[in-house]
């Protein structure tokens, strides 16, 4: 008897680097613990510092500046996530495993084509031109 192996999900719309975004899809943001922690620690230091310049009453420019100042030290800074790994810079926090706001590791992998299976939508603009 030979061994029976799944297809892989590689043209599924809900595969994504061997993890199946269709939970997500179907709710987003309902699984929190799929957030990337990065990106909330840094939404947890904003509001923060929100609180803090409503307490002192700063005008928004003034806001703004600190603001920014702060930030460039906090994403310079130690990621404190175990499964960092440095990525594109160009998309924060510059992870290899974020994708929309989400940390790949932690969604469930995909188990290949299974009874979610939905291809994918080829983007006409993508294709090559036909003469």
């Amino acid at each position: 008897m030979g061994l029976l192996t799944r297809l892989p999900g590689t043209a599924c719309a809900f595969f994504e680097r061997g993890r199946c975004f269709y939970e997500e899809r179907l709710n987003p943001g309902y699984h929190e613990e799929w957030r990337c922690l990065v990106l909330q620690r840094w939404e947890s230091v904003y509001e923060d510092f929100l609180r803090q310049a409503d307490a002192f009453g700063l005008e928004d420019a003034a806001a703004s500046g600190l603001w920014q100042r702060r930030f460039e030290r906090l994403a310079g800074a130690d990621p404190q996530c175990p499964s960092f790994q440095p990525g594109r810079e160009d998309e924060p926090p510059g992870c290899v495993f974020a994708q929309e706001g989400l940390c790949l590791l932690s969604l469930p992998l995909c188990e290949g084509q299974c009874a979610r299976f939905k291809p994918r939508v080829l983007d006409p603009a993508a294709s090559p031109a036909k003469e």
